[in-house]
């Protein structure tokens, strides 16, 4: 009889450890065993020891279930890895790699050296062309995942983004609407992974809104700490409090509501022929009362809020009532553990190359072993022939020589000790004058990183047009300024993919939250010291039309946290973006001409302002 498949897959939240066992079954998927144990304290609090909360909960989960024979299926973050989609230009199937390599280094933000990542190609059914998904995250943050199972004596097999793992459990669960598009929202303590399934097309987005939101709301309007806020959250349905409760609640609402209609929205100008038919709603966030409705009247399309699993079976042993009052907060478990069962959409393992092959050896310590003894026996007969000729050297009491220099040695090594302990507290002066000449090296690579942020984040919703005009700029002589000209020429100026950054200004702020507004406004907590950092405000102006404008700076906005991370100097707390329509073409001469371009009038060109919010943290040292 075949030995049965069996895979744990395991989500570490920042509320609690859920985990779940598949096997396989020939034909049949079943749940044989799960588990949800909340920590003690959520994660994402302040002052609170992640890693040991977490090695208790792990500890916790292993002292009642069994892991030996299964493979591990491990998630990291939505907020902490980097997702990309692109679609290649028709070539050679030999010739992909290479462009996909090409691209990861042009689109990740931060040094290739120092992430994992990897590519999948999708392909569309009803199109001819090919999609692929650049997914990466840092070297730093896997190996902190990994090593908290490796604290307990577990070691993951798999690696998957949490997002990535929704895709595959709804895809492969028929949980998405068979036609048009259907978003998922998994609502976890203090974020919310947005995934969209379309057909074989894939997106994803992570918004800072969670659970943790609405306690801080209620904790706020009650005067309540977090712990008996949190309480009250989850007693909502049940308190006669209840309508209160529900309009103390109703600020966070609206702006999960908002960030979700700026996905959709940004989704629909991405893929103008897709139509959303259906929400699915994941995670103990959807547990808050009137949230399902709230979103149906506002988002206008029909919310499930998922209460069983189509595709799985339950084993006998397992208790079927208890699995599905908590299967909200079993989709991303339930998704890893599939990678491992079945094929599915996306199959990639962020699991560091080094450490696969080190499991790979691993297996074949065995063989080794009997190697390593027939070595042992091949130098024993030398080995004991060196211990016989050691017994035989003479008694040190009977070699005087000998002894002398044995004292002398440890005569020298005492002057050694005495010389290093009166060493030991000088040159305290000379440090602390390295350490002052270090603090006026501080912030020394801040507006440097400030501007390549600005001017990468600018390029980024860019096109050729941007290169052909930093071309001009760098040109050696007027006839390479005139055939560059004349490029940018044979495109209509209303399609011509570039900006041109009209100003530059800075304001220091003591406290940036002032500056904050919609969710980020709300969430403020008064009591917290204040957030200095810069306010930094680029305006520029580009040729393409209003609506392009706004949907390339949207994206811009998106994505600027993730830019930011490529300096490590930087931190932005918020991006807002303004933009201004230009005047309608007139007749006759220009109003205002461009000056490569005289026959062309910049009062046409959309103006634009891009608003950084970037905060200033510790003392501008590298930790070097």
């Amino acid at each position: 009889m075949a030995r049965v498949k069996t895979v744990w897959g395991i989500d570490i939240g920042q509320c609690a450890l859920k985990a779940i066992k598949l096997a396989d079954f020939e034909e049949v998927v079943e749940v044989v065993d799960f588990e949800v144990i909340e920590h003690p304290e959520i994660l994402s609090q302040p002052d609170v020891d992640k890693p040991l909360l977490i090695r208790q909960s792990l500890e916790q989960f292993l002292s009642a279930h069994e892991t030996r024979g299964s493979t591990i299926v491990l998630s990291v973050p939505g907020q902490s890895s980097f997702t990309r989609f692109f679609k290649p230009p028709p070539v050679d199937a030999k010739e992909l790699p290479r462009i996909v390599q090409y691209e990861a280094a042009q689109q990740i933000p931060f040094p290739v050296d120092e992430v994992i990542w990897r590519w999948q190609a999708f392909i569309n059914e009803d199109s001819p062309d090919l999609e692929v998904g650049i997914f990466a995250m840092k070297r730093q943050d896997i190996n902190e995942m990994l090593a908290h199972l490796e604290d307990v004596g577990l070691h993951a097999d798999i690696v998957q983004v949490a997002p990535l793992s929704l895709y595959n459990f709804v895809t492969y669960d028929d949980q998405a609407a068979t036609d048009g598009a259907t978003l998922i929202a998994d609502i976890g303590a203090d974020k919310t992974d947005l995934v969209v399934v379309d057909g074989s097309s894939i997106w994803t987005r992570t918004i800072q809104i969670g659970g943790n939101n609405f306690t801080e709301a209620l904790g706020r309007a009650f005067k309540l700490s977090f712990a008996k806020a949190e309480k009250l959250k989850r007693t909502a349905a049940t308190s006669k409090y209840a309508r209160q409760v529900f309009q103390a609640m109703r600020p966070v609402f609206a702006d999960l509501v908002q960030e979700m209609q700026r996905s959709v929205g940004y989704y629909i100008s991405l893929h103008r022929d897709s139509r959303f038919q259906r929400l699915v709603g994941l995670g103990n966030g959807f547990r808050l009362p009137g949230l399902q409705k709230f979103l149906e009247q506002n988002l206008n399309i029909p919310v499930a809020r998922l209460d069983h699993f189509n595709n799985v079976s339950c084993a006998e042993h397992v208790n079927v009532p208890q699995f599905e009052e908590t299967s909200l907060s079993f989709g991303v478990a339930y998704g890893l553990a599939l990678q491992a069962i079945r094929p599915m959409r996306v199959e990639t393992n962020l699991l560091p190359s080094e450490i696969a092959r080190r499991r790979v050896w691993s297996k074949k310590t065995p063989w080794f072993v009997g190697a390593a003894v027939a070595l042992i026996l091949a130098i024993a007969c030398p080995t004991v022939r060196a211990f016989l000729d050691s017994q035989a050297m003479p008694d040190m009491e009977k070699n005087p020589s000998v002894l002398r220099e044995a004292r002398r040695i440890k005569s020298k090594l005492e002057n050694i000790q005495r010389r290093y302990k009166q060493l030991q507290g000088a040159g305290t002066t000379e440090h602390q004058r390295i350490n002052d000449y270090k603090a006026m090296y501080g912030y020394h690579d801040f507006w440097p990183s400030v501007q390549s942020m600005v001017a990468q984040s600018l390029k980024s919703i860019t096109g050729e047009a941007q290169g052909l005009l930093g071309g001009y700029i760098t040109a050696d002589d007027f006839a390479q300024r005139m055939a560059i000209t004349a490029k940018l020429k044979d495109t209509p100026r209303a399609e011509r993919e570039m900006v041109l950054v009209e100003g530059m200004a800075s304001i220091y702020s003591s406290d940036l939250r002032r500056e904050l507004t919609g969710g980020a406004a709300a969430a403020v907590d008064p009591n917290k010291p204040g957030v200095r950092g810069f306010i930094v405000m680029v305006t520029g102006r580009t040729p393409l039309p209003l609506e392009e404008t706004i949907k390339r700076l949207e994206s811009l906005r998106f994505n600027a946290e993730e830019m930011a991370k490529a300096f490590p100097s930087l931190s932005v707390l918020q991006c807002k973006v303004d933009h201004q329509a230009g005047a309608a073409p007139s007749e006759g001469a220009p109003n205002q001409p461009d000056p490569m371009f005289p026959d062309e009038d910049t009062a046409t060109d959309t103006r634009f302002t891009v608003t950084w919010l970037i905060t200033i943290d510790g003392d501008g040292l590298s930790d070097d």
